[in-house]
């Protein structure tokens, strides 16, 4: 079960209940409430249109169908278990946040276990997969140490990512799907005149698989996450997923037109606009309890 899965399924049990919805029904709100980026919470809300029981105005805001959701049978809450794509997500956001705090942390096995509710060797297995893309250090008899923030390992990481992303649009060009393209670009919407943001953000991992180059694909793989996190976040601010929407749509539509070039161009505009966006959340990720 995925990430989206997991807030499909809560929705639905919300949606279903007698009490009032904790948040407004925009990909913003819903994404603070569960606090994951807005990517699969956009999976999960397409989902539920696609079972008609929420609507997309001709405005783009949501809205509940309210005879849907009655003509649903009892809801059972245990459909709410914590799958592992869910547990891995928390505790990868849990460390991003703890490594923005500048300071040394130490995390034990024990403590995480019981504080997400899960055994020793699931955490050991996550713990052990965010060691490989440079977010934890083993230390023996101390425990797993988080790997401070510094800027200028996001400045360095943004260059290369520039260089290869980039390249990987140039390699995929042949294999990028036009239909594919055109789903992502109409998942991105600025806004604006009573529409609500949206951002899709698989138009980038897209292109990379799609480049066929293995070294390509581990790069993103191994050192992708601990940025991608931190560009989701900050995402969350309404005039970033502004720009950002705009952007996305900027790259799509010169690659549906053929304009590599002006693809290329677009993209690195767009890379290299996150490292002010992202700044900007790092003062206020920063001072986050951990």
């Amino acid at each position: 079960m995925t990430l989206s899965d997991r807030i499909q399924r809560e929705l639905v049990v919300l949606l279903a209940g007698s009490d009032p919805l904790p948040f407004k029904l925009t990909l913003t709100a819903i994404s603070s409430h569960f606090g994951v980026s807005p990517m699969p919470v956009r999976q999960a809300v397409g989902e539920l249109i696609d079972q008609g029981l929420l609507r997309k105005q001709a405005n783009g805001r949501i809205e509940v169908d309210l005879v849907a959701v009655a003509a649903l049978d009892s809801v059972d809450v245990d459909l709410i278990g914590e799958p592992d794509g869910s547990i891995e997500q928390r505790i990868t956001d849990a460390v991003v946040v703890r490594s923005l705090t500048r300071d040394e942390h130490y995390l034990r096995e024990a403590e995480a276990a019981e504080q997400f509710g899960i055994g020793r060797t699931v955490v050991r297995r996550v713990f052990g997969q965010l060691a490989g893309q440079g977010l934890l250090t083993r230390v023996p008899r101390c425990g797993w140490l988080v790997r401070p923030y510094r800027e200028k390992d996001m400045l360095d990481y943004l260059d290369i990512r520039e260089t290869l992303e980039v390249k990987a649009m140039r390699l995929a060009r042949d294999r990028l799907d036009p239909a594919v393209l055109q789903t992502y670009l109409e998942g991105n919407d600025p806004g604006g005149r009573g529409r609500t943001v949206q951002l899709d953000n698989r138009l980038h991992a897209y292109w990379i698989e799609q480049s066929n180059n293995r070294y390509i694909i581990d790069f993103f793989a191994n050192h992708g996450t601990f940025y991608n996190a931190l560009f989701d976040y900050a995402a969350l601010e309404p005039n970033a997923t502004q720009a950002m929407a705009r952007q996305h749509i900027e790259i799509l539509e010169a690659l549906i037109a053929s304009d590599l070039r002006g693809a290329a161009k677009a993209l690195t505009r767009h890379i290299r606009a996150q490292q002010p966006n992202t700044a900007k959340m790092i003062d206020h990720l920063a001072h986050r309890e951990p």
